[in-house]
């Protein structure tokens, strides 16, 4: 949000046509929203209304302006809310090679499978050290987004 063209984030739940008070470097301040035709607006005075963004799961908001989409499961897999023991999909795609089975050690950064997605072979990295506790997936197998592909334990 850009008050006074200085950037700084806030959180808030818009649902309705509410006013939220916050402190933003020593100065209280009020932020009214109000949901209208299926979209969420907020302002500082009631007068000048700015639409915000819907962002879904795996997209990120860079500026009120654009919504950027970030795909985090086909870099070291660890980054992603799942924790670094976590390899999930993060876009729809098919298992080409495992590289371990349960119970097999795997370094942080070592590759544990490859995902053909979107016509390119992927290298699915372990996020940490550690020993390969579930393997919820078979050479072949076509996978949704959001699927638990291995579970790694530190």
């Amino acid at each position: 949000m850009n008050q006074e063209m200085e950037d700084f984030a806030l959180d808030v739940e818009v649902g309705a046509n509410r006013v939220f008070e916050f402190t933003h470097e020593g100065k209280k301040t009020k932020l009214f929203t109000r949901h209208l035709a299926g979209k969420d607006y907020y302002s500082f005075d009631e007068k000048r209304w700015v639409k915000l963004p819907k962002l879904g799961a795996n997209e990120v908001l860079v500026s009120n302006a654009e919504t950027y989409r970030v795909f985090r499961g086909f870099k070291p897999s660890g980054l992603h809310a799942g924790g670094a023991g976590a390899l999930i999909t993060q876009m729809p795609g098919k298992v080409v090679k495992l590289f371990k089975k349960e119970g097999d050690t795997v370094a942080k950064g070592e590759t544990v499978l490859i995902l053909e997605a979107m016509k390119m072979e992927n290298e699915i990295k372990s996020g940490a050290d550690g020993f390969i506790k579930a393997i919820n997936i078979k050479e072949g197998q076509a996978l949704e987004a959001g699927f638990l592909m291995v579970e790694i334990e530190e």
